[in-house]
Formats: structure tokens, sequence, C-alpha cells
């Protein structure tokens, strides 16, 4: 059955190949042997043609095997490079987020320290105080005692925050107020502060208690009468992207004298402002000064 549907193929491949000469010649009286001997070759070339065909197409399918695999090989190694890539950048930000952890926690037990040390120097100087009988060594002491507690302050902020570079600057300021409670009473001193809320780098924090402690202590040593009322105020304002600082007392031993306190001054310096004074009806000092840049 096989070579029944072979030769019958064979005879349609002849048949569609013949010249029209041919089926003419083979109808006619003068087909002779001649004639069978050009059909016999030409089907022997159609042959040679299929095999040569088939020859190519092998060789074809083998170049685009070849072709495929080496794409595929590509691939392959183009995506095992990019899972090891990714490995490694993972690997490496595993360790950067380990080594900030670790900076942040000596950063805040560094800070711990501090402020515990700062404590202890401000613990010496009270019992200082207890023995001391003059009262110009007294009120020297009280100054540096309060410039030690508004320093400790800021440290005990920076460990307790996350954000050690950011102070919050109303929760800050209303501690070192808390820590003139004593002298207030024993003064009779009136403070009153009205802080914004505003975030202002650690450093400018530390100037800026600084400069309310030298403030305060300046105003109860040289701008009180003995039996006036004495009030000092303290506002810091937000104003759209700036603040403004305004300090003022009712003191009225100075008004005739022109102020310009040094270490004041110098502080102003280290915030980055130029401060206005005024004296009159008591000593006022107010500055303005970019959020961006506190």
């Amino acid at each position: 059955m096989s070579a029944l549907v072979k030769s019958l193929l064979l005879f349609i491949v002849i048949l569609f190949f013949i010249k029209p000469e041919f089926i003419y010649a083979l109808n006619s009286d003068t087909f002779s042997s001649t004639t069978l001997k050009t059909i016999v070759k030409q089907g022997d070339s159609i042959f040679e043609n299929k095999s040569t065909i088939s020859d190519q197409t092998i060789r074809e399918i083998k170049k685009s095997q070849i072709l495929l695999l080496i794409i595929i090989t590509f691939f392959v190694c183009g995506f095992l490079f990019l899972i090891y890539h990714l490995k490694k950048i993972s690997i490496i930000n595993q360790k950067l987020e380990n080594y900030s952890k670790e900076n942040e926690f000596l950063i805040s037990e560094t800070n711990h320290r501090v402020n515990n040390n700062l404590q202890l120097i401000s613990l010496l100087i009270s019992e200082s105080l207890r023995k001391k009988q003059n009262e110009n060594n007294k009120n020297d002491l009280i100054s540096l005692q309060s410039k030690i507690d508004s320093i400790a302050l800021l440290h005990r902020h920076l460990y307790k925050d996350k954000n050690v570079n950011k102070i919050n600057l109303s929760n800050y300021l209303i501690e070192v107020k808390n820590n003139f409670n004593q002298i207030e009473t024993e003064q009779q001193l009136k403070l009153d502060f009205q802080i914004d809320t505003i975030e202002v780098h650690s450093d400018n924090a530390m100037y800026l208690g600084l400069l309310i402690t030298e403030l305060i202590i300046n105003s109860m040593k040289y701008a009180f009468e003995e039996n006036q009322a004495r009030t000092i105020t303290i506002s810091i304002l937000k104003m759209q992207n700036k603040f403004t600082f305004n300090y003022s007392d009712n003191g009225q031993k100075n008004n005739s004298k022109e102020i310009h306190p040094v270490l004041v001054e110098q502080l102003c310096q280290q915030i980055g402002v130029n401060p206005v004074i005024i004296i009159n009806n008591g000593f006022h000092l107010n500055f303005t000064k970019s959020i961006e840049n506190a």
C-alpha cells in the first residue's frame, strides 16, 4: 500500500513538472524512447532538487537551533547575574541599615552620658551654693548652674528623640524655663513664655537656650529695683517661613544706660542673627530668623 501511494505521488509530481510538449508527444504517434528517457531524466532531476532542498532545510533548522540555544544561554546568564547583583545590593543595604542603627545607638548613648555628667556637675554646684555666704559668689554659681542645666536638657532631648538633628523648640525651652522655678519663687519673679511649635537644629536650640538663660540672669542681676514687680516676657512666634524672637523685662534700673552684653551678642552671632536692643521702660531684645536655616 505504501509503495502504491509513493508511485502515485511520483506520477503526480512528474505530471506537474512535465512540459505540455511532452504530453503532446506522448499522445502523438511520434512518441519515442528518446522522449521517454527525457522524462525519466526530469524525474531524477526533481528528486535530486528535493534532496538538495531537504539538506538545506536541515542545515537552516540546525542553525536556528544553535542560535536559539545561544539566546537562551545569554538570557539565563543575564538572569543569574541580575539575581546575584540584587542579592549583593540587598546585603549591602542590610549592612548600611545595621551601621545606621548602631550609630543611632552610639549617639543616643553619648547624649545620655553627657546629660548625666552635666547633671552631676550641676549637683556639685548646688552643693557649693549651700556653703557659700557671699551673695556675689552665689549669683555667679547660679548663672553657671543654669547654663549647665540648659545644655543638659538639650542632650536629654537628643537621646529621647529619634531625630538627633532637630529639636522641638517649644518643649525644650519650656523645660529651660522650669529650671528657674525656684528662682521665680525666691526672687518674686514672673516668667511669661510664649513659644510656638517650631523644629530647629539642635545647635541653634542650644544657643537659644543659653541666650534665654543669660538674658534672664542679666535681668535678675542688673534690671530690677529692690521692691518693684518683676516680669520677664519671652516669645518665639512663627510667621510663615520665619520666626521672631522677643525678650523684654520691666526693669527700671537701667533705663538711662546703653547695654550691649558681650555673651548675648556672641550667642546671637552663633545663631546667625543681628539682634535689635532697645532700652526703654526695661530691656528689650528682638530678632527674626528663617526657619529653613534654623
